[in-house]
């Protein structure tokens, strides 16, 4: 049974079998002037015909300005996929993607998810922030992915302004990327070490040392790449595997900077000694090659791309044996950038050497091209500050 109450009279009370009370409402609010059909909303469950009444005037008002009542109710679980079709093709890479994909998953989703993107107030944001730096070393990525979200619902209109862009967040612990490198004396160990390996992993390890490319871009390396009679290395593409690549697992490297690297003269004596090796063990394995260029300069035991834990399993035998400082593959890209910065090495010698991108500034985009010159400037530089270490 129903009843009108003393507020709009759209508000009627009702029961639930337990006996409990609550008031519900069917009310017009207007046209819509997109389709030119009258808009009629019902919401139910208010505790009080007082909140009901609150309702109806929040979404006339609402409504008036332009808002519609399905978007009132969108949720952040809603605006999170409208999302995540933009930034699943802006050109991400999808291994990002995929890592991306499991912040919200993870932490984002579980916390803010059910809640209408209507109803997330700042201290919704703090209180997220707060959970995830207690939990997380570095956060604030994952902060940032969640504010973009409810930046696409103020765009498209669901809400008007983005809490997270007024909260407190607390900031995060600053670490020293120059931990994860190896000091002059220690790279001198290692570089010393590396004729005690297979030749495979000696030049694996060289290459990383002494040109700082990523092992994305390592991994899918050709003899082709490498310019023995110029000395050069070329950077085209890069590995990054992710499970919505569909097996497209090779693209451009980060950044999208392809490059050409200056190599010194042992590292490409020792590549030399490896391809003769390699094309040996390949005829010893019945494998023939229809243009021995393309094949890949790291290799698996099938004649692959070579296997992600290699690189990391011979430099921590390394590390092991020599009993130096620990520092992951990727530590070699920042010592070698260490390394070109203490000899001197000029800044956009070592962006171009790295695969950095350049300062968007006008000088560097229309005036400063990285010239034969500079990469061999750049690349005389560190092997003189070798040379000064006994480094060879």
């Amino acid at each position: 049974m129903t009843s009108s109450t003393k507020y709009h009279n759209a508000i009627k009370e009702y029961k639930l079998k337990d006996g409990s009370t609550f008031y519900r409402f069917t009310v017009y609010l207007g046209v819509d002037p997109d389709t030119g059909k009258d808009t009629i909303v019902t919401r139910s469950k208010f505790v009080t015909p007082k909140a009901a009444q609150i309702a109806i005037d929040r979404l006339k008002y609402e409504f008036n300005i332009g808002k519609k009542p399905e978007d009132m109710r969108k949720t952040f679980s809603d605006v999170y996929e409208e999302w995540d079709v933009l930034y699943k093709n802006s050109g991400i890479v999808m291994s990002t993607y995929s890592k991306t994909e499991g912040y919200f998953k993870n932490h984002i989703l579980p916390f803010f998810g059910h809640m209408k993107v209507s109803k997330i107030t700042v201290r919704h944001c703090e209180k997220f922030a707060l959970q995830l730096s207690k939990k997380l070393k570095y956060f604030q990525h994952i902060i940032n992915y969640a504010s973009d979200v409810l930046k696409t619902a103020v765009r498209y209109g669901y809400i008007n302004s983005n809490p997270f862009n007024i909260s407190e967040i607390p900031k995060e612990t600053v670490h020293e990327i120059s931990d994860n490198y190896l000091d002059i004396e220690d790279f001198k160990l290692l570089i010393s070490y590396l004729p005690t390996l297979d030749l495979m992993a000696q030049a694996l390890l060289r290459l990383l040392m002494l040109t700082g490319i990523r092992k994305g871009e390592l991994k899918v390396l050709t003899w082709s790449d490498i310019d023995f009679k110029k000395k050069t290395l070329a950077i085209y593409d890069a590995y990054s595997y992710s499970k919505h690549n569909n097996g497209e697992n090779v693209s451009h490297p980060k950044g999208k900077l392809s490059r050409i690297i200056y190599l010194d003269d042992v590292t490409l004596e020792i590549l030399k000694q490896w391809q003769q090796e390699q094309m040996l063990r390949l005829n010893q394995l019945g494998i023939s090659l229809e243009k021995p260029t393309d094949q890949l300069i790291f290799i698996n035991s099938v004649n692959n791309y070579v296997d992600s834990y290699y690189p990391n399993e011979q430099l921590i035998k390394a590390i092991n044996d020599l009993k130096i400082k620990y520092i992951t593959v990727h530590g070699l890209r920042h010592t070698h950038a260490t390394h070109l910065h203490e000899a001197g090495a000029s800044l956009i010698g070592i962006q171009d050497r790295l695969g950095h991108t350049k300062n968007s500034n006008t000088t560097h985009k229309y005036y400063t091209h990285v010239t034969d010159k500079i990469k061999l400037d750049t690349l005389q530089s560190l092997l003189d500050y070798y040379k000064d270490h006994d480094i060879y």
